[in-house]
This record gives C-alpha cells, structure tokens and sequence, in this order.
C-alpha cells in the first residue's frame, strides 16, 4: 500500500466533537500518523447519538478513521507528563479546548514548546484573541449565527437559516489543517515550530464572506449593499422529482433554450427579461418533464447540471458507484460501515482510509513503547489510572 503525502508526521491530537477532529482526520486521510489523545471516557462525540450500533455512535466514526487511540487523565500529574513525552517525539499537536484550559493543565504552547521547540502547536477556538468574546464558548451554530451564515441561507422573510450539518466546525477543522500543513513546510525549512490559532468565527467568515457580501465589498456602501449573489440556484422541480441547473453563461442559456424548442425566449432584447422568460419557460416545461428527460436535456445542450440526490438515491447513482466514492469497511463491534471516500485523488501517495476509527484506547500499549517507556512504567501508569485498559471489542 503506497504511503500518503504526509507519510512520517507524527500528530498529537488532544481534540474533541468535530472540529478537531475532522482536522485530524484529514490530516490522518493524507499520510499523518495520529495519536489520538482521549480522556478515560472517550471523546465526547462517542457517547453522542443517535444513530448508535452496539455502543458505538455513528458521529464518532464520520471523524475519527486514521487514528490511533490512547487514553490519558490530564487531570493527574503523571498524565500532564505523558502528554509531554509524546509531544517530544511529534511534529505537531492540536486542541480545541476553550481557550485557557490547555494553559491550567499544563500543556499549553509555553509548555509543550520546553519540550520540543520545532513543534507546530495549532489550538481552535471560537473567537478571536482580542475582544469581549476572546474567551467564550463556542459551538457550531453560534459560529454560523455569528458570520452571517445564517443570514445568507435565510429565505425571502429575511429570518436566518442555519445549514443542518456542523458547517462552522469543518470549516474550521479544513482551515486548521490546512495551515498545520503549511506550519509543517515552514518548520521543515526552518527548523523553528510555531503557535497556530484558529479563531472558527474567523475560518467561517473567510469561507463565507467573499462572494455572499459582494454589495458590500466597496467603501462607502453604494446603492447595492443589498445584493447578494445569484449564482446559487435551486433545484428545479420535475414530473417525479428534482434536478439540478447551473446555466450561468448567455452561451449555456442560448444552447438550451434551443433545447427545449423555444430560442425565441433568448432573442428578447432586453437582458433582464430575457434572462427571466428563459428561466421560467425552462422551469415550466421541467416541470411537466420526467426526471430522466430533463437530464437528457440538460446533457444535449451541454449545460451543467445533474439529479439533486437524496442519500437513498445517492449510494447508487451511476457516478457514485464507478467512482467508488464511498467505502464499506467492518468495525469490531458495529459490523459493516459506510464512509466517504477522502476528497482527492495523488496519482502516487494516494489519501485512503488505512485504518478503521480506533476503539477508547485500543493502541495505548503500542503508542507508549514507541516512546520507550517499558513494560512495567505502563502497568504503573495503569495502577494509577493514568490511562485506560485499552478497549479491545
């Protein structure tokens, strides 16, 4: 099995729920051996659910594949310690605790960077450094509310719309990887780590608030500080479902207005109209169209567009299956699990699933020897309810 991109770093992740997590994995996705570092009752997310199999919660399994897993209690001394003895031996090591904890347990950057100076330390909290709200709490949907998130997907009675998934904190989780990556290039080169810090409220209103506040980009306001963008269109409805149209070009609308025998609709002379008879014309024939033919259409004019896919219909779509973009892999105590295939595709050091998400503590032993602790210094920390026995099903 070929290596992964990041083949030979060593991550020590102290996360929790999504965000840290989702980092970690991708990271884990790309090469990266993950310590995974758990408190003696799991990751939180394990104990979250529905759905649950066995014991074993599905939202843990979505962010943890690719890790190995040992569990330690920071809240004793000798647990600090460890900590540190595996963050001598690592590249990097990341948190998402709230800001202050790391630094009263002890393992905070000034802490951990006494050990290994040419670590890469990355912590994601909820806001930033400065302000009232350095130091608050934070979870997904407040970071949504926050960015204008929720503003943009609202409808046309203004109210705002959060996205129903745990947007906010991938976003974070891709943003923190992304610059542990490029930490690890610096300190490569350098030979110096550094302290990352990944304000979510930030990560979010990078990712949101380039192309969704364009009628505010210029200083002062103009007289369209209320436009939004419009290249977001909905799903159009058919005969027996839906599918989805991304026309934007004047050349896609000419080719499938023709399409569907109308190209005088294109030939209004003014634009606006013009766009707008197309737009409904097309929306109403769809609508009285089956599916199938509609995306006949839509390939014939060569325009993009597709079905709109719930996850009963997706498993088995065509695309899907030949692509192989969803893996099946058998957990000890949950049986058969799907999983998304990671999201690139390296012609040499491909990003693959290479281990299934680790059971509370089941590589405790494995990760202490690699630090050259014995035999006898791991029964002692086990006596001491320093760590876990491992959970072995």
């Amino acid at each position: 099995m070929a290596e992964g991109p990041l083949a030979g770093f060593r991550i020590l992740d102290l996360t929790q729920v999504v965000s840290g997590p989702y980092c970690t994995q991708t990271l884990g996705d790309l090469g990266a051996d993950i310590i995974k570092v758990e408190p003696p009752e799991g990751d939180l997310i394990r104990s979250v659910g529905p759905p649950r199999k066995n014991g074993v919660a599905a939202g843990f399994l979505a962010f943890n594949r690719n890790k190995r897993s040992i569990a330690i209690d920071l809240k004793n001394p000798q647990g600090v310690n460890l900590v540190k003895i595996l963050a001598a031996k690592c590249d990097a090591m990341i948190e998402n605790n709230r800001p202050g904890v790391a630094d009263r347990l002890g393992i905070g950057y000034a802490e951990i960077r006494k050990v290994n100076p040419r670590i890469v330390y990355c912590a994601i909290h909820g806001f930033g450094p400065k302000g009232p709200k350095a130091n608050d709490p934070a979870f997904d949907p407040v970071i949504q509310g926050f960015s204008g998130m929720a503003a943009v997907q609202g409808g046309k009675d203004g109210k705002p719309v959060a996205v129903r998934m745990a947007l906010a904190d991938k976003i974070s989780g891709m943003t923190a990887a992304l610059s542990i990556i490029a930490a690890l290039h610096e300190a490569r080169n350098r030979g110096v780590g550094q302290y990352i810090r990944v304000p979510m409220v930030e990560a979010m209103m990078a990712f949101v608030a380039n192309d969704s506040f364009i009628g505010h980009a210029f200083v002062p306001h103009d007289e369209e500080q209320d436009r939004v963008p419009t290249f977001s269109l909905d799903p159009l409805k058919t005969a027996d479902g839906y599918v989805t149209l991304g026309a934007f070009t004047d050349a896609q609308w000419e080719r499938l207005t023709k399409t569907v025998g109308h190209p005088e609709w294109w030939q209004i002379e003014r634009y606006g109209e013009r766009l707008r008879t197309s737009f409904k014309g097309v929306a109403e024939i769809f609508a009285e169209t089956p599916t199938a033919r509609c995306l006949e259409i839509i390939r014939e004019a060569d325009v993009p567009g597709g079905p709109t896919h719930s996850y009963e219909t997706l498993f088995d779509d065509p695309e899907v299956v030949a692509n192989e973009s969803f893996l099946s892999y058998e957990h000890p105590q949950a049986g058969p699990v799907r999983t998304p295939r990671p999201g690139w595709r390296f012609s040499e050091t491909p990003a693959q699933m290479r281990r299934r998400p680790p059971l509370l503590g089941e590589h405790t032993e494995e990760i202490l020897r690699e630090v050259n602790l014995s035999r006898e210094e791991i029964e002692e920390l086990r006596r001491n309810r320093v760590i876990n026995q491992p959970q072995t099903n």
